[in-house]
This record gives structure tokens, C-alpha cells and sequence, in this order.
């Protein structure tokens, strides 16, 4: 399974709707997000399916692999062919979102707009400051958060500023990886998502 990720530009995660999410699907999951590729979710023998809504359905997956709330869903059935045409027309989408490119600028003016509406808290009389943000790769989107000390940023702000980001741009079923690098000690490794 590692080798056919491994290969993939966009990997296709079927489940089966009756089922929900089982432990070895959860490890293909996060196998996927840590490869960086894109995901689509395709939750099978929908036709099969009674008493249960899809919004329910989804909500316990994505509960189980927060990932998969970030990926799109479709409901199919391989017997009966709903929805088997819109499977393209996604990985196309998924693909596409992959390989956007955010200029500098644009993601200064939103990182001004996080900050504006949430200050970073005090840590230990010290306050985070983010100078700037920029896009160091695609596919999967890479950015690096340039700061003053990277361990002032709390997790709850981590987790802020990875939801703002979320909400402001698309990314449809593609991981994104931000890191810190501070003005001292510059660290990629250092995982802003954490």
C-alpha cells in the first residue's frame, strides 16, 4: 500500500459506507497525509445504506481522521453507478489545488488579518510576532511562517492560524504543511501543525 501512495499524484480511499472507517483504513489515511498526496473519499455501497444520513456518516470518519474533513466525499455505489462520473472531474480539482501558488504578498495580507483578530497570547512576558509568510513548494503545499521565536507559538494558535488558513484558502483534499523558522535558530523541520 506504502509503494502505491508512494506513486500516486491522488489517492482514492474507498470505504465501505455499511462499515465506516476501519483501523487498517485509518492507517491508509494517515499514510496519505504524511505522503503529502491528495485524497478523495469514496464512501461505497451507498445503495445499501438505510437509516443513516451522509452527513452522520461523514462526521464519524472525519472524528476518526481529522484529514478527511479536508477531503471531498462521494457517496457511490459501484453496482448501481451513482456518482462514478463525478470521480474525474474531482481528482482533476484535487490535482489542480495541489499545485497552487500563493504569492507572498497575498499570504502577508492574510496572516495581518489572523493577527488582527486574534493577538498572539504573552508566553513567559514574550509575545509572538509573525513577520512574514511565504509558499516554498507545491504538490504538497509547503509554507514556511517566519517568526521571532518559534516556541511562543502556543498550540491553540497553531491550531488558529491552520484553521484560518483552511477556511481562507481551498486546498480541497491536499495536506498542507506549515512550518516555523525563527530569526535566530532557522529549523524547517520545525512543524507548525505539529
Amino acid at each position: 500500500v506504502e509503494k502505491a501512495i508512494e506513486r500516486a499524484q491522488i489517492c482514492l480511499l474507498v470505504l465501505d459506507a455499511n462499515q465506516g472507517i476501519t483501523a487498517e483504513e485509518k492507517k491508509i489515511a494517515t499514510d496519505i497525509e504524511r505522503a503529502g498526496k491528495g485524497c478523495i473519499l469514496l464512501l461505497n455501497k451507498w445503495d445499501t445504506v438505510k437509516g443513516f444520513r451522509m452527513e452522520h456518516c461523514l462526521k464519524g470518519i472525519e472524528e476518526e481522521v481529522p484529514f478527511l474533513k479536508h477531503c471531498p466525499t462521494l457517496f457511490i455505489s459501484a453496482k448501481t453507478g451513482r456518482n462514478l462520473d463525478k470521480i474525474i472531474p474531482m481528482v482533476k480539482k484535487v490535482y489542480e489545488d495541489s499545485r497552487i501558488r500563493i504569492p507572498t504578498g497575498q499570504l502577508n495580507r492574510f496572516i495581518e488579518g489572523c493577527l488582527r483578530r486574534n493577538t498572539p497570547p504573552m508566553i513567559h512576558g514574550k509575545r509572538l510576532r509573525i513577520y512574514y509568510m511565504a509558499q516554498v513548494a507545491v504538490e504538497p503545499p509547503k509554507f514556511v511562517v517566519f517568526v521571532n521565536y518559534p516556541d511562543l507559538m502556543s498550540v491553540s494558535y497553531k491550531k488558529y492560524l491552520y484553521n484560518q488558513f483552511r477556511d481562507a484558502y481551498s486546498f480541497s483534499g491536499v495536506p498542507i504543511e506549515l512550518y516555523l523558522r525563527g530569526k535566530e535558530k532557522a529549523d524547517p523541520n520545525e512543524d507548525l501543525v505539529g
